[in-house]
């Protein structure tokens, strides 16, 4: 995946989960299109096809960003 910055991810990943709700409230030509537009982006920052894997992508670039390169994978329980 393309390094990019938490913020921009952050950003993006709220634009895409604003505008999906607001596209199943009340949908719409303009909602519809920002919505294709930040799903562009997502797709091209993660370097993916699909806005449900770039937003998996984005999930898990956030999730080692905060806990380091080398978190694990599964969130582990506290024994």
């Amino acid at each position: 995946m393309h390094p990019s910055s938490p913020e921009v991810l952050r950003d993006l990943l709220t634009r895409y989960a604003t505008l999906r709700i607001a596209v199943a409230e009340q949908d719409g030509p303009a909602r519809r299109r920002a919505l294709e537009e930040v799903s562009r982006a997502l797709c091209r920052v993660t370097r993916t096809d699909d806005p449900r894997d770039a937003v998996a992508a984005a999930d898990t670039a956030l999730a080692r960003s905060c806990c380091g390169a080398h978190a694990p994978s599964a969130v582990r329980r506290a024994a």
